[in-house]
């Protein structure tokens, strides 16, 4: 029991890590007008993502497990940092869209319009593309869809990761 107790705190610590990380990208995105993620912005969150993911499973391979960690025990504690990391983010977009800036979402949608254009989209198609889009816009959906995709992406991380960090107890002792 004191080794789930341990796991469970060690993956909310680094998922409030990861999480803040995540909270600062998004308010350097915020301040700067960026309504579109820049590949940039993309290739931050994944280097959070796989560099605190692999951080921490190693750290808690190494300072709770005793230095020995299974390939599934790696997987599911990079997931868990991952869940935690995705609803602390989920939240602040959740409070930034609702409450912050309640005219995020036109922006937004705005700066997704233009894009359409930008790609040479007819007048009609982006109507209809934007129709399409502004019902899947809602604070709440777009919280659930984070958190959805931030685990999505923490787990593929973490299948990758855990190859590196994982290391079997040794039969003879």
């Amino acid at each position: 029991m004191e080794n789930k107790n341990a796991s469970l705190r060690s993956s909310m610590n680094y998922g409030l890590i990861l999480g803040l990380a995540l909270i600062a990208l998004s308010l350097i995105q915020y301040i700067m007008d960026i309504y579109n993620s820049p590949a940039w912005v993309s290739i931050l969150n994944y280097a959070f993502f796989i560099g605190v993911i692999f951080y921490g499973t190693k750290k808690f391979r190494d300072d709770v497990l005793g230095g020995s960690i299974s390939y599934g025990k790696a997987v599911g504690f990079g997931v868990l940092i991952s869940l935690f990391a995705s609803i602390i983010f989920g939240f602040f977009f959740y409070l930034l869209v609702t409450f912050i800036d309640p005219d995020y979402m036109a922006n937004m949608m705005k700066a997704v319009e233009e894009m359409y254009l930008e790609k040479g989209m007819s007048e009609d198609q982006v109507e209809m593309a934007m129709k399409m889009v502004s019902k899947m816009q809602t604070p709440l959906l777009l919280m659930f869809s984070s958190i959805f995709g931030f685990v999505l992406m923490g787990t593929f991380f973490s299948l990758i990761t855990s190859a590196f960090i994982k290391k079997e107890k040794p039969l003879f002792d």
